[in-house]
């Protein structure tokens, strides 16, 4: 399943420039995603805030320096203006479905990544129109 139709903002928020290359590449085989990309947890919430660019979803690793995954994931789900912001856990952590949501994660997506368990997750937040 493809969502070419579809034109999304997508911010990735990983340390790894290797993964954020393969996740483009995988996300350009599914969707019209922009997609922008920091290493840096203050960054990434300062992009959210301030609503430049837009962002639609949000793929956050876990283990990052600085600032972790889970500490931007809990300023994001402290700011209500972004309640309804998917925020997609991306990590190699074997944590059970629970855990990611009890940190207010709207799923997750393990590594090593598959273009179909990606195609899987987006198909719950972006619809054809």
């Amino acid at each position: 399943m493809e969502f070419k139709n579809i034109s999304k903002n997508i911010l990735i928020v990983e340390d790894d420039t290797f993964n954020i290359q393969l996740i483009e590449t995988i996300l350009s085989r599914i969707i019209n995603a922009t997609v922008v990309s920091t290493d840096d947890g203050d960054e990434a919430l300062q992009m959210l805030s301030s609503g430049e660019p837009q962002i639609d979803m949000v793929l956050l690793d876990l283990h990052l320096p600085g600032k972790s995954g889970r500490e931007i994931l809990q300023e994001i789900r402290a700011d209500k203006s972004m309640d309804n912001l998917p925020v997609l856990i991306i990590t190699v952590d074997g944590l059970d479905e629970i855990e990611f949501r009890k940190m207010g994660a709207n799923d997750f997506i393990l590594k090593p990544y598959d273009i179909n368990t990606f195609t899987e997750k987006l198909s719950l937040y972006f619809k054809e129109d």
